[in-house]
C-alpha cells in the first residue's frame, strides 16, 4: 500500500540491529533519511513550536525512553545524557518477532 507507514519502534530497534553502539545523532539520521515516504511526513517539519528540533527527533526521544526504561529492547550505554544506545538481546528478538508476524506497519 502507498500510504503504509512504518513503526517507530521498528525503524528505531532496525537502525541499531547491528548491535553497535549508536549515538543519538545518528538514529536521528536513520529516521530522516527514511522520511515522509515510510514515516508521517508531518513529523518532518520545523516551525520552531516544539523547541530548536524538527518534530520527529522528539519522537524518536520519546520512543527511545519507552525502548529502554519501560521496555527493556534497548540499553543507555555511557554515564549520564550521553544520548548512546544499543539494542539488547530483548531488542533483536522483538525485532525478530516483529518482521516475522508483518507487524511493521501503523496502519494494519
Amino acid at each position: 500500500m502507498d500510504d503504509d507507514r512504518l513503526l517507530w519502534k521498528y525503524v528505531i530497534l532496525g537502525v541499531l540491529r547491528d548491535g553497535k553502539v549508536h549515538h543519538l545523532r545518528e538514529i536521528y539520521d536513520a529516521c530522516k533519511e527514511l522520511g515522509g515516504r515510510y514515516i508521517n511526513p508531518q513529523l518532518f517539519k520545523f516551525d520552531g513550536t516544539k523547541g530548536e528540533r524538527p518534530d520527529y527527533t522528539h519522537v524518536v526521544r520519546g520512543m527511545m525512553h519507552i525502548l529502554w526504561k519501560e521496555q527493556g529492547l534497548v540499553e543507555h550505554v555511557g554515564k549520564g545524557r550521553t544520548g548512546i544506545y544499543r539494542i539488547t538481546d530483548s531488542g533483536k528478538k522483538e525485532l525478530d518477532r516483529m518482521e516475522q508476524n508483518d507487524e511493521i506497519y501503523s496502519n494494519r
